[in-house]
């Protein structure tokens, strides 16, 4: 008799798992992990409240020490270790949410650069023809890419490097055309 399992031939080979009894352990770790928090801190509270009553039922202070270092402390690392299950869980998940939220930008940024509307070498093609490399509105104080959001649907104006300096006009903070 096999001890490990694997699903069904139709899961694709990304979904399948090879099902033994570590798989089964970290299953049942991960569903009970949540509530181990609860448990240790409900036991140091429970540890603590022994304490008080030991304390408060005897009058020498001897005799409460030994109450106090016990179930006291044992109390304290008890909750201690709750809240740091408590910790655990909520980086794990936190975690778990970041990876999404990065695979999903990553996927946006994808489609955007995939764009059928984008100009595969924009500025290499417009320093070869020899035109002008720039836009910018007759009366305005920078200049842009042609492409830049900030001149579309305005009249503009083709300039060049030499007009840029002789205008005195500053780059778009839009389009930054001296990266370009």
């Amino acid at each position: 008799m096999a001890s490990a399992r694997a699903f069904p031939a139709s899961a694709s080979d990304t979904d399948r798992v090879e099902v033994t009894p570590s798989v089964g352990f970290a299953w049942l770790i991960e569903g009970v992990r949540p509530y181990l928090g609860y448990i240790f801190v409900a036991a140091g509270v429970i540890a603590l409240f022994i304490g008080w009553w030991g304390v408060s039922g005897t009058a020498l202070v001897a005799k409460q020490l030994p109450y106090i270092a016990s179930a006291g402390l044992a109390g304290v690392v008890l909750v201690a270790i709750g809240n740091r299950i408590f910790m655990t869980n909520d980086l794990r998940r936190d975690s778990g949410r970041l990876d999404r939220l990065e695979q999903m930008v990553a996927e946006l940024h994808a489609v955007l650069l995939a764009r059928t509307d984008a100009v595969a070498d924009a500025p290499a093609a417009r320093a070869a023809s020899g035109a002008k490399p720039f836009r910018a509105v007759p009366r305005g104080t920078s200049y842009h890419l042609p492409e830049c959001s900030m001149v579309q649907g305005k009249e503009t104006v083709g300039i060049s490097r030499g007009e840029i300096s002789s205008r005195n006009l500053r780059p778009c903070r839009m389009c930054h055309p001296d990266a370009a």
